[in-house]
């Protein structure tokens, strides 16, 4: 399946051929394939949280260089209890003792789930204790089906940090990092 990016209100949409009129801001827009074709940017057929970042970046500061860290909103931002991405360790509960992670978008305030307004993708990194990072996968949610929930497992004590990503519609990237 293919991913396409409304280029007016970013809106993201898994379907094998683009939209006509936009499901979210009902115009007729030009959309952008965001699919990964590569197996570093996720593999065959999966969102490609760069492209957006990148499509996003271009749309809202042409001409500037901008670093993905500048698209990632602080945790001042408006709308905080909605969009950071919420880490739960759970020690020893998931098959063979691994630890359960639990990211949840909306634990404290719900997060909307419509067409216009939704949680698109959660993404987690865990950096080992020699350093090095791994990408530990990624949830895409379908607008007014999914809640914002990704749950795998792991062995906890191989990692120092773990960092979630969210992205949501309208309101961008929001980052969260737990100390293990």
């Amino acid at each position: 399946m293919t991913y396409w990016m409304c280029e007016k209100c970013n809106f993201v949409i898994e379907i094998p051929k683009p939209p006509d009129p936009c499901p979210s801001c009902h115009i007729r827009c030009v959309f952008t394939d965001v699919t990964s074709y590569t197996p570093e940017y996720g593999g065959v057929g999966s969102l490609d949280s760069r492209l957006v970042a990148q499509r996003v970046m271009k749309k809202e500061r042409s001409g500037k260089i901008v670093r993905f860290s500048d698209l990632i909103k602080e945790r001042t931002s408006e709308g905080k209890e909605k969009h950071i991405p919420s880490i739960e360790l759970i020690k020893g509960q998931g098959k063979k003792g691994k630890d359960v992670i639990e990211i949840v978008v909306g634990r404290e305030v719900p997060h909307p789930n419509t067409v216009d307004h939704h949680i698109v993708w959660i993404q987690a990194f865990g950096a080992k204790k020699d350093g090095q990072v791994l990408d530990l996968g990624r949830a895409i949610f379908k607008p007014g089906v999914d809640k914002p929930v990704y749950t795998f497992e792991i062995d906890s004590f191989e990692y120092k940090h773990l960092f979630s990503f969210s992205y949501c519609n309208i309101h961008g990237v929001w980052e969260q990092h737990l100390e293990i």
